[in-house]
């Protein structure tokens, strides 16, 4: 080979590793972000801190560009946004301690398919006052001795179903006295309107489209200090293993949101009206009656055995095995992020090098 076919075939190689090495580089640089990263809200008050953290971009913040985006998708309720992470269609959910029961007991999932194994990342709000019965004044319900015999609607396996149970348990009131009727937390107005049920038994702010959509006046009967919501935030076993990072990123945003609805609950009043179609100004004594806080703590814990204690109750379910809640909680991305808020003592978090695990 003489000199010049020499210098030729070394210009060709360097060519070679030079647009070997310049694709690397774009396609490093210029890389577009994996699938997004999904959140599935709902429009109860509980969930303003998801609505915040979305408007201001908290959850993409710090996201390098290789990293997935976080969308937030709207569903009806906690139970619908639970059905979506399990279904695949969510990596990350928000619900109350209820469905999250049920779910965890395999018993969320009807078409017996393969659900994904969840974890309970975080609390990030609680309330003891967002649950009521309502009822037209011409049904007649005024007490709870006037119950007897009436068609009672809730949105059977939710929170409201259980605060039926405490508020039944505590007047008295025995499961024959009534007949609970299964209605979408969203159709409940229609139900009322068409005469299909007597009473609804709603959490905000659902309770303010009932009254929007109902011409007569109503009674209503609160739950206060009969049950006690704890609002979760819930991830596949999956996402977590692979998205450390953005775990953590998230947990952030949601700490850095409830930190401003603190300074400026009035702005957040406003957007999250816009969301669900209701004027701030009435919303306000409903957040009034919200804790937004995250953490995970003792009352995630006694919360979800008490909905495992109250399942049980459940026809057909008295030879379920049940497991431990603390199996689900998988506190270490909180802890890396802000130790001070995860408040459980270390021997019931210590088997969760693995989230899911059996401790």
């Amino acid at each position: 080979m003489g000199r010049i076919d020499e210098d030729r075939q070394h210009v060709r190689m360097l060519g070679i590793f030079v647009g070997a090495w310049l694709m690397m580089l774009s396609g490093t640089a210029g890389a577009e972000p994996t699938e997004a990263i999904r959140i599935a809200g709902s429009g109860w008050i509980g969930d303003a801190p998801t609505w915040v953290a979305s408007e201001l971009d908290l959850f993409n913040q710090q996201r390098s560009a290789e990293d997935p985006v976080v969308e937030v998708d709207l569903y009806g309720s906690g139970m619908e946004a639970l059905e979506a992470l399990l279904a695949g269609q969510a990596d990350l959910a928000l619900a109350a301690t209820t469905p999250t029961a049920r779910a965890l007991a395999g018993l969320l999932n009807e078409s017996g398919g393969t659900s994904p194994e969840i974890v309970v990342l975080a609390s990030v709000a609680l309330s003891n006052q967002s649950h009521y019965i309502i009822a037209p004044d011409t049904v007649g319900i005024r007490q709870p001795d006037d119950f007897a015999g009436q068609r009672i609607g809730v949105m059977k396996g939710t929170s409201a179903h259980y605060g039926w149970s405490r508020f039944s348990l505590f007047h008295g009131l025995s499961a024959d006295d009534v007949s609970l009727v299964d209605v979408p937390v969203s159709d409940m107005a229609n139900a009322l309107l068409e005469g299909q049920i007597d009473a609804a038994v709603i959490w905000q702010p659902w309770d303010l489209t009932l009254r929007e959509e109902l011409d007569d006046e109503v009674t209503v009967l609160p739950m206060r200090m009969l049950h006690t919501v704890n609002w979760l935030l819930l991830a596949s076993t999956d996402f977590v293993n692979r998205h450390p990072g953005g775990t953590e990123r998230i947990l952030k945003a949601y700490i850095e949101a409830i930190e401003h609805i603190d300074v400026h609950p009035g702005k957040m009043l406003a957007l999250f009206g816009g969301i669900i179609g209701h004027d701030p100004e009435v919303l306000e004594p409903l957040a009034d009656r919200m804790l937004w806080r995250v953490g995970m703590n003792w009352s995630v814990l006694v919360n979800l055995g008490i909905q495992f204690e109250w399942l049980s109750t459940w026809p057909g379910l008295s030879e379920h095995t049940f497991p431990k809640p603390r199996r689900f909680l998988h506190a270490e991305p909180l802890h890396r992020v802000a130790p001070t808020l995860v408040t459980l003592p270390d021997y019931l978090m210590s088997g969760h090098a693995q989230p899911g695990t059996e401790p």
